[in-house]
């Protein structure tokens, strides 16, 4: 059977020969293309382009931006690994991490076909306006604004769009940890080390979009048409994850 051109039999062919410094990284990276942080990023740096053609500021706001996305997602996924090592990797668990993985692969799979209906793990509606508002405002600071200014704009707009963006990428960080508190590893500082890998390939995509636009001073919010397409994906991903997790954890734990 195929599931989204993916044959699972193949994905378990992987899955058991990939080390965990591996397996952490492709995660993370498949993690990291999350259309809300890749709509909030391109927007603001679309938008500064505008207003101004000062490269040290565009990449002061926009490495800002992506250092609190990091720092952010560190600690909501540190709170994780904290949760699992205390209640334990019991089947319970596996179960429960594996069911939430299966709904929101469907809900995400779902978005290629009706985007943003129904139940969507998508940013909410009553919060699109008030994230552009703040992008809009930080954007208008290029140019009178001074570099304090501009760090403080962009943080507060990082943090704000991290937290209403937590529907949005709430999915792999829960299977990771999950995944990686069941892994056995005997140092707790382990998994922290692990975490910290993790997010550096997360903000990856990130990084490289930022360079592009800043270098080439030329920039493009992300469609709608993309944003779809990218939720499939992640969507088929986490199906996978949760099938593999319900039926035979062995193969990535």
């Amino acid at each position: 059977i195929l599931l989204g051109g993916v044959s699972p039999d193949a994905i378990e062919g992987l899955s058991s020969n990939v080390p965990l410094p591996v397996f952490t990284i492709i995660i993370a990276i498949i993690d990291g293309f999350n259309p809300c942080n890749l709509m909030v990023l391109t927007l603001l740096i679309s938008l500064m382009l505008t207003e101004s053609h000062s490269r040290k500021k565009i990449l002061t706001v926009a490495l800002t931006f992506v250092a609190v996305i990091y720092a952010f997602y560190f600690l909501f996924m540190a709170a994780w690994v904290n949760i699992f090592k205390f209640i334990g990797f019991v089947d319970p668990l596996r179960y429960a991490i594996a069911a939430i993985a299966i709904i929101a692969g469907l809900i995400n799979v779902k978005e290629l076909f009706f985007f943003r209906k129904g139940i969507t793990l998508m940013i909410q509606d009553k919060h699109v306006g008030p994230v552009k508002r703040r992008i809009k405002h930080v954007a208008h600071l290029m140019k009178k604004g001074s570099i304090p200014t501009l760090i403080g704009a962009s943080a507060v707009l990082a943090v704000f769009a991290s937290l209403v963006e937590l529907p949005c990428t709430a999915g792999f960080p829960l299977i990771y940890t999950g995944i990686l508190t069941g892994a056995g590893l005997e140092s707790g500082l382990g998994h922290y080390l692990y975490l910290l890998l993790y997010n550096l390939f997360y903000v990856a995509p990130l990084l490289v979009i930022m360079l592009i636009f800043t270098f080439t001073f030329k920039g493009k919010q992300i469609d709608k048409k993309t944003m779809a397409l990218i939720k499939f994906v992640g969507g088929v991903i986490m199906l996978l994850l949760g099938l593999i997790l319900l039926i035979n954890p062995s193969l990535i734990i």
